[in-house]
This record gives C-alpha cells, structure tokens and sequence, in this order.
C-alpha cells in the first residue's frame, strides 16, 4: 500500500505555483504596458509638410528656387569669387563687328585670354560684359521684385478682404464694388502708361533715374494693381467663417472686431494666403520681365533678365546664345515657381491623395 503524502506537502506546492503565476502575471502586466505605441498628433501645417516632401515634383521645384534664391542671396559674394563684376567692359574680347571672340558667344573656362579673367557664359556683345555675373544679379533683380511685389498685393488683399467679408453690409458693398472696378483696369497697359510718367518726375535734371527708384516705382504699381484677387479670395472665406463657434465665442466674450478679424479669422486663412503669394510670384517675375523688354522696367546698368532678351533680339544670328541664357533662366524660375504654388495646392487640400 502507498503511503499518504506527508501533510503539507500539497498546500507547499500551491503556494510555490502561485508565486511563479504571479511572477508571470505581473511580467506579462509589464510587457503589456510597454506594448502599445505612442501615437502623436499632426498639425494641419504638419501634415501639408509630410505631403509636400512625398512629392518628386514639388522637391524638384524647391531644389531650381533653392539655386535661384542662393545665387540672388549670395550676388557679392559670387563677385568677389568670380573676380568680375557685371559692368565691367572688357572690348578686347570682342571684334570690329561687336561680336565675342571665340565660340559660342566667347565662352572661355580659363583666365588665359585679354581680360585676364574667366568667362563662363561668355560675353555680351557690343559691351562685353560678362554674362555669367548679369545671370547673377539678374536673378536678384527678378527676385526682389517679384518678392516684394507679391507681398506688397497679398497683405493688401488680405486686409481689404477680411473688412470686407467680416463687417458685411454697405462696407462690403463698396469694397466689392471698388475689387470689380479696379479689375476693369487692364494690368499691363496701366503699367506701360504710369511707370514712364513717374519716372519723369523722379528723373533729375539729365533725366536720370536711380536705379532703386525705378525699382520702387515697378513694386509699387504692380503691388496697386495685383491685389484684387486676394481681395475676393480672402473674402469668400471670410464671409464662411465670420459664423463659427470660435468666432461666436469670442464676441461672447468681448472681444473686438480688430481683435476677431487679425487674432481669430486670420490664423485660419494662412493656407489660401500661402497659395496665393506662391502663384503670384511666377506672374510678377513675367511681368517685370515684359516691362524690361519693352524699355520701360530695370535699365541699365541694373542688370535684368528682361532687358537682356531685348538686346539678344539684335544678335540672334550671328549669337544666339545670348538669348537662350535670359531666356531659359525667366522660364526655370517661372516653371518651378508654378509647380511649387500646384504643389502647396494640394499638400494644403486634406481632400487631396497626393
């Protein structure tokens, strides 16, 4: 016969499993914390940035603005390097006709020539400038410009509109009317007829017009006579938005309009702002460019893309290379302008799939 086992033995044993269940339990309790993920939330701005770098070709058009605003940036700098400034003659590099020595309108990656000096795009003819250095300051040109301009008529846009579409009634009524009415105005023939008309008045005695003069002057017109569509943009959204919660809340509370219309409805309109800045800017650097051509924007000795493509007209057979540098630079700069405004677009849209 067995013998019974001995009293303790079991209650023993229990205790022991217990203890190593627990230890289990209290591991798996542990791993179990630890398992799940932190999951942080995404600002709108947040999520337009994660968009805008998954697509090829918004990061294409960053990386040509990118070399355009370094360059614009940089202009002295690229100078000093470079060893040449954009007005400095240089005839013993051109022939009795004008036209630049060697090939392709006097290109020369060395400095052993008359000039003592490297010529990477070659010279201009007539002058001989170099085109490298008016490429440079050229962009910089263009960008200040087209910069300020299209800030100027954004934050123009956006004030008017947010009076506009918040305050209502006859308010409304007139600015609408005054947005239609300065719409009627065709840009580029007012541009033609007021810029030569203001510098007549700010010419001196000879006729001179200082250069930064004549820049404000084209800043200033395109900036008077390009902000009606974010006028009626900014508007449209306004009158939206004028009757949420955020907006009820804080007349609740006190709040004044200045206050409602800068502090709560503004922050909520940075998206089409941004949108609309981006695609202004390609149409002001075409439209300084067009103005140059024509002899009434940037003359010399500022040098200007514009300007440049008017003084190839007269070499294209004999240079023709002295177009094609303006020429593609203006249409570089305007495409990656455009597909980085489509781009912000729809990285902005939460409905977009891009």
């Amino acid at each position: 016969m067995s013998e019974p086992n001995p009293r303790g033995t079991e209650p023993a044993a229990t205790a022991a499993d217990s203890a190593a269940v627990g230890v289990l339990d209290v591991a798996a309790t542990e791993e179990g914390a630890k398992a799940p993920k932190v999951i942080e939330g995404r600002s709108p701005g947040q999520l337009a940035w994660m968009r805008l770098r998954r697509d090829r070709t918004a990061r294409g058009a960053i990386w040509v603005l990118g070399f355009f605003i370094v360059i614009a940036i940089l202009a002295p700098l690229i100078e000093k390097v470079y060893g040449l400034g954009p007005t400095v003659n240089s005839p013993d590099l051109l022939d009795a006709g004008g036209l630049p020595l060697g090939y392709f309108g006097g290109i020369d990656f060395s400095s052993d020539n008359v000039s003592g000096h490297a010529h990477i795009l070659g010279v201009m003819p007539g002058t001989g400038w170099d085109i490298f250095m008016q490429f440079v300051y050229g962009a910089r040109t263009s960008l200040i410009v087209a910069a300020l301009a299209a800030l100027l008529s954004v934050v123009m846009g956006v004030v008017i509109g947010i009076v506009a579409g918040y305050l209502g009634g006859w308010i409304d009524q007139i600015l609408t009317w005054f947005i239609d009415y300065m719409l009627a105005f065709p840009f580029v023939l007012m541009a033609i007829a007021i810029i030569p008309i203001v510098n007549s008045h700010l010419a001196d005695a000879s006729g001179y017009v200082a250069p930064p003069e004549r820049m404000a002057t084209i800043i200033i017109v395109f900036s008077l006579f390009g902000w009606m569509s974010t006028a009626r943009l900014v508007r449209g959204q306004v009158i939206s938005l004028r009757e949420r919660e955020y907006v009820e809340a804080a007349r609740a509370a006190g709040a004044g309009r200045g206050h409602i219309m800068f502090k709560q409805i503004l922050p909520n309109l940075w998206a089409p702002i941004l949108v609309t800045f981006s695609l202004a800017l390609p149409a002001t650097v075409t439209a300084e460019a067009a103005l140059s051509f024509l002899g009434i924007g940037v003359e010399q000795p500022t040098p200007d893309w514009g300007r440049m493509i008017n003084d190839s007209l007269r070499y294209m057979q004999s240079d023709w290379t002295y177009l094609i540098i303006p020429g593609v630079s203006i249409w570089a700069l305007v495409l990656a302008f455009n597909l980085f405004g489509d781009a912000t677009r729809d990285a902005l849209d939460p409905r977009s799939s891009r």
